[in-house]
């Protein structure tokens, strides 16, 4: 059977001459099957230049037309555009088209016009779909608290987006979720068209397409650290367990209670159908804070500082690196244009290497018992969210992935890397240079983590 693929523009008269002979071939013959893909104008540059690269092809302009190994799978065979598929036919099946051009243009302007109102008709649709589903689990929590607000106003999900939040505890916190809820409700928030609460993971898992897990807690410092661990390890086996029944299969789940990255791994486990790409750590805490102690020394904005990176487990053991840090607004001794965005390098302008090896990795670990940091952690919660759905690849971000390798960190332990976010996926940047203080500290905070995972899992089964 022969399958092709005819990918155009909807305003291109080319387009619409192969879309023509597609199907004439299809009514003639049987075995002849075709797929047709038509976008936008201004969506076609980008969708054929992302085809090709994924495929391994070169090719300009519209139509892009190819053969479906269907037998075979893999990539498919090019064909080429409008004037490679007619000698195709010509030559295969001594068909051919004898459209006149002025014929073609007029197609190809209907072809635009019912493209317009396909996609007009879609947007009404999605419109009338229920609201992206939200859990936050440890809803009861300071940083829970500190949170809500945001995600109920629907800063973090993006313009337009109505959201419907659930938050999930055990049941002696029953109590304060309802009052939590009643509050976030009372807001009044355009975008928010409901807020639950309960103690079962079943219902507060279904159909979710964010989840936030703030269960868990900072280690107690009297405790045992291993029975803590496997505490920690039997409350995320169940809620991955729950994921995999009840939540959409794309959900995003994003873990903050702590220890984040033992907690991540073992969610990620027992939610095997999850891609493992789904399952992430909160390592924006840390960043932020070393963020700030650089600012402090630099006297600029918080948000001016881009790129520190936190490797390894962060809120147990980690480091962070200011090694490719970048600062905006700067004014020293080094100047550049005077104009916004302009970043130097954060090394050359401390120019104090022993205090960005030394005190700033100290001085990040340092918790302030007299400071909650609920406000701190809610709002790193929010803008990793906000960042992983809709970030851009112009900045360095921290976030805990599950390893394929990369450092040489182990593939499979969760571990704090360099990322860089698009449109809702991320991805480890690759190729950074490491110096070997540095990336002995991160194979030695590696094996840590993989032979502390290695004994929780193997508790588990």
């Amino acid at each position: 059977m022969a399958k092709f693929v005819i990918a155009g523009s909807a305003d291109c008269p080319f387009y619409a001459k192969a879309e023509l002979l597609a199907d004439e071939l299809s009514l003639k013959l049987s075995d002849f099957k075709v797929h047709k893909i038509v976008k936008r104008p201004e969506e076609w540059e980008d969708w054929l230049r992302s085809t090709c690269d994924e495929k391994g092809w070169s090719h300009k302009g519209s139509p892009l037309i190819w053969r479906e190994l269907v037998d075979r799978g893999g990539a498919g065979l090019l064909l080429g555009g409008c004037n490679e598929f007619l000698e195709m036919a010509q030559g295969y099946y001594g068909i051919t088209s004898n459209k006149m051009s002025l014929k073609l243009i007029n197609i190809s302007k209907e072809n635009f016009k019912t493209k317009q109102e396909i996609d007009a008709e879609e947007e009404e649709r999605k419109k009338q779909i229920n609201p992206l589903r939200v859990c936050v689990s440890g809803a009861s929590s300071d940083i829970a608290y500190h949170m809500l607000g945001y995600l109920a106003q629907g800063e973090v999900f993006g313009l337009g987006q109505e959201v419907a939040i659930t938050l999930l505890d055990h049941p002696d916190k029953l109590e304060i979720l309802k009052g939590v809820a009643y509050e976030v409700q009372d807001c009044a928030w355009p975008l928010l068209r409901g807020v639950e609460y309960t103690s079962e993971p079943e219902v507060a898992f279904k159909d979710v397409s964010v989840a936030v897990l703030l269960d868990g807690a900072t280690i107690p410092k009297a405790s045992d650290h291993q029975e803590y661990l496997l505490a920690n390890a039997k409350a995320f086996k169940q809620l991955g367990e729950v994921l995999e029944k009840q939540a959409s299969k794309d959900v995003k789940v994003l873990v903050g209670g702590g220890p984040a990255n033992s907690n991540t791994f073992i969610a990620s486990k027992f939610a095997p159908s999850i891609p493992k790409s789904n399952f992430c750590a909160l390592s924006r805490i840390e960043e932020n804070k070393a963020k700030g102690l650089l600012a402090k020394k630099m006297n600029v904005r918080t948000a001016g500082i881009k790129d520190v990176i936190i490797w390894g487990n962060p809120g147990v053991n980690y480091f962070p690196d200011a090694s490719v840090a970048r600062v905006d607004g700067y004014d020293g001794a080094i100047w550049g244009p005077h104009i916004p965005g302009f970043m130097r390098s954060v090394p050359e302008m401390v120019h104090d290497n022993k205090w960005l090896t030394g005190e700033l990795v100290e001085n990040t670990k340092i918790s302030n018992d007299s400071v909650k940091g609920a406000m701190l952690g809610g709002a790193a919660i929010n803008t990793q969210l906000q960042d992983w759905l809709h970030g851009s690849q112009s900045e360095i971000f921290s976030l805990g992935v599950i390893s394929e390798g990369w450092y040489d960190v182990p593939e499979g332990i969760v571990f704090s890397f360099p990322v860089k976010f698009d449109q809702g996926a991320w991805k480890v940047v690759e190729g950074l240079s490491v110096s070997e203080p540095l990336k002995t500290n991160i194979l030695k905070i590696a094996k840590d983590i993989q032979e502390e995972t290695t004994k929780i899992a193997s508790q588990l089964t």
